[in-house]
């Protein structure tokens, strides 16, 4: 009889946890784009390694008082290091008003992910004119693969330009592209 009085209990006790279990349910995780962006960037696929040599991006540039222009940029790596040529459109479908050379290195190079410091030296056309300027820019740039040749991109740099006084505005880029 004991042990059936202590069957009986577990039973109860087990049962009104069932029931009160059922009550409490996790909300669901909403699938939107910026926490699918955000479950992407903080993550890392093993599978992926940065053995690719050449790079082929074309993106945004923002620079204060500048606007908006589209980039095209060609990087070539080697190991950790790279040398890279870009060229700046100011506006929807315009000539080529800018272009830099550079070099830098890659501080973080893991799986899928990079973490670039660059310095790019370069000219730039003077509005209004046929005249370039000298333009040199430290740049900062995060890659993170999306598949095994194609990326997305984002850059932070401060542009100082030769006749024009430096107020330490950024430089912000967006892009994507592949890799050869």
């Amino acid at each position: 009889m004991k042990k059936l009085l202590i069957i009986a209990a577990y039973a109860i006790i087990a049962t009104v946890f069932a029931f009160s279990a059922r009550g409490q349910t996790n909300a669901p995780v909403e699938l939107n784009f910026f926490n699918q962006a955000a479950d992407w960037g903080t993550s890392f696929d093993t599978n992926f390694n940065w053995t690719a040599t050449l790079q082929i991006e074309d993106g945004y540039n923002q620079t204060t008082g500048q606007g908006a222009s589209d980039y095209l940029r060609a990087q070539y790596n080697f190991s950790r290091w790279n040398v890279t040529a870009e060229g700046d459109f100011f506006g929807v479908g315009s000539a080529l008003n800018a272009g830099e050379g550079g070099i830098g290195f890659a501080i973080i190079q893991e799986y899928d992910f990079k973490i670039e410091l660059n310095a790019l030296v370069g000219g730039q056309k003077i509005p209004g004119t046929t005249t370039l300027r000298l333009k040199v820019e430290p740049e900062l740039k995060i890659t993170k693969f999306m598949t095994r040749i194609t990326y997305a991109t984002a850059s932070l740099s401060i542009p100082w330009e030769k006749g024009v006084t430096f107020d330490g505005t950024p430089a912000v880029r967006g892009g994507m592209g592949f890799t050869f």
